[in-house]
């Protein structure tokens, strides 16, 4: 295959020396080659910075150190190093199959528009951890669709719509046209993919797995919650508010679709401000009501306010009612 795309990857690390080798290793491992791999060392306590230098003589790869300011920042330092036709946000913890590069090359050799490729992840225990947090990440779905606005609102209607940027690949200039970067805030990946995906043109949709996720003490994903994740939840529903208002045309064929999301965030919001003993910005959420222009149904209202075991208790009563 002659004139193959480009492939950046992109990879923040902080404090994760037990895995960082193994990580940058299944980048490095592929049947075909990334065209760069930037790593940003974001201001790491423990060793990992030394790991990372190991690896700066590679060909093709590109070492920042900075002061700790959060994985969106590192992200997009990255993103403005970048010389990639594509860029591939990849996390210091988790590996990547051997064929990604390869099986992306193949796909957009078929169609030279493509704007985003979404796939298929799964998630697997680090050695030692045990954990009832095993998120899946099956897309379901083999298919092409003309526009973003298209694939997001399948992804939403099937609820397939991950926010995770380790799951999809997207092209540089659809970030550099729209002037997209990552919020300095935890829950950065909900707030942009929104954004992302409905600017989009030609997506495409792979049920195939890429990507592997590691569950593991002391992760973001793990970690106990706290007010930034309340803030973060904020400023990501007040990023989907303002979105759906001002391309409010635009968006028309799947906004309902989007309230619904708009809605599951704010469960998880109300959610860690319960589990913190937070007070809820209730002001702020009744403007963003307003701005979105959607009160909630009865099964949101149901879905935010009825604790999860109660849901689990109802579920099981439904259950026995229907045999």
């Amino acid at each position: 295959m002659q004139n193959k795309i480009r492939i950046t990857a992109i990879v923040p690390a902080y404090n994760v020396e037990n895995y960082v080798a193994s990580a940058i290793d299944s980048l490095l491992n592929q049947t075909e080659t990334f065209h760069e791999i930037i790593i940003v060392n974001d201001g790491s306590t423990d060793s990992t910075g030394a790991l990372i230098d190991q690896y700066r003589d590679l060909a093709g790869v590109k070492i920042f150190h900075t002061e700790n300011s959060g994985q969106g920042s590192a992200r997009n330092l990255g993103l403005s190093q970048a010389s990639g036709d594509y860029v591939y946000f990849f996390d210091a913890d988790d590996l990547l199959n051997a064929d990604f590069v390869e099986s992306m090359h193949a796909l957009v050799s078929q169609n030279a528009d493509t704007d985003i490729i979404y796939f298929s992840g799964e998630s697997f225990l680090d050695d030692g951890c045990r954990s009832e947090y095993m998120p899946s990440y099956d897309r379901k779905i083999d298919k092409e669709y003309p526009s973003g606005i298209d694939a997001t609102g399948f992804m939403l209607r099937q609820n397939v719509y991950f926010a995770s940027p380790c799951l999809y690949l997207s092209k540089r200039a659809l970030w550099d046209d729209n002037g997209l970067a990552f919020m300095n805030i935890v829950h950065e990946d909900e707030e942009i993919i929104m954004r992302l995906s409905c600017c989009a043109g030609v997506s495409h949709c792979l049920d195939k797995v890429f990507f592997r996720r590691r569950i593991r003490p002391e992760s973001t994903m793990t970690l106990p919650k706290s007010k930034r994740n309340a803030l973060g939840y904020l400023r990501t529903l007040e990023s989907i508010a303002s979105y759906c208002k001002i391309n409010r045309v635009q968006v028309a064929p799947i906004l309902r679709d989007l309230v619904r999301r708009f809605y599951n965030i704010l469960c998880g919001y109300f959610a860690v401000c319960k589990a913190i003993k937070l007070r809820p910005e209730y002001k702020n959420i009744f403007f963003l009501l307003i701005s979105l222009g959607r009160l909630p149904d009865p099964r949101q209202l149901y879905e935010m306010w009825v604790p999860p075991s109660l849901h689990t208790r109802i579920s099981t009563v439904k259950r026995k009612l229907c045999r």
